[in-house]
């Protein structure tokens, strides 16, 4: 399965980023730890889906949903 990555900073949600790795997502979580990088699925039929999971401070945090 393919990933891309949403980098929010809550304090500045207009300066999104996607991140297309997962090495540069960890590393922009660490290098702003307030922020956090949430886990995009990339699906053939409906373009990108929400895992529910996310990076902050270059932690992988899971919510433990499912997600058909």
């Amino acid at each position: 399965m393919d990933f891309v990555y949403l980098f929010i900073d809550e304090n500045n949600w207009e300066d999104m980023i996607i991140f297309l790795t997962e090495e540069d997502a960890i590393n922009e979580s660490k290098k702003y730890p307030k922020a956090r990088v949430e886990i995009f699925s990339i699906t053939n039929k409906f373009g990108y889906r929400p895992t529910y999971n996310f990076y902050k401070n270059g932690e992988l945090i899971t919510t433990n949903t499912i997600v058909n």
